[in-house]
């Protein structure tokens, strides 16, 4: 069974590029490119892990963290975006603070070796946790 990626992301071609690179890691992926597309699909599926991007058009993906706090969604949380370091920090500091499981931030342009990494981390982890559950401990 392969993982389930949300990628919340406005620009094509980064969308593509995480597409691309999440499926090497072992995850299907979902790709929606506003706040609003974000929350319905939300309400709608489940995700293993979710990608966000900050600046979602005229909309902050901060926005989206609080949805995901409200679905207490409990899975990895990974930001990128090419915000300025100062807001990358302040959005993980708000998503702490919303009890998320947020990953340090990716800087674009994206280390895409790094994220490759650290995707797969997060499916091996995410195959491990589904192995116990299953086995019933």
């Amino acid at each position: 069974m392969r993982n389930e990626l949300l990628v919340i992301e406005d620009a094509e071609v980064h969308l593509s590029i995480l597409r691309k690179i999440a499926a090497q890691a072992g995850f299907n992926t979902t790709g929606v490119n506003s706040v609003d597309a974000a929350s319905a699909v939300l309400q709608k599926r489940h995700f293993d892990c979710v990608t966000l991007d900050l600046s979602l058009g005229e909309r902050s993906g901060t926005e989206v963290l609080d949805r995901l706090a409200e679905l207490k969604f409990r899975g990895p949380v990974l930001i990128i975006s090419a915000s300025e370091e100062d807001a990358l920090y302040a959005s993980v500091r708000i998503a702490n603070f919303l009890e998320l499981n947020v990953y340090p931030p990716f800087s674009k342009p994206i280390n895409l070796t790094l994220l490759r990494q650290t995707l797969k981390q997060i499916a091996h982890d995410t195959d491990r946790q589904r192995l116990v559950r299953a086995a019933g401990w």
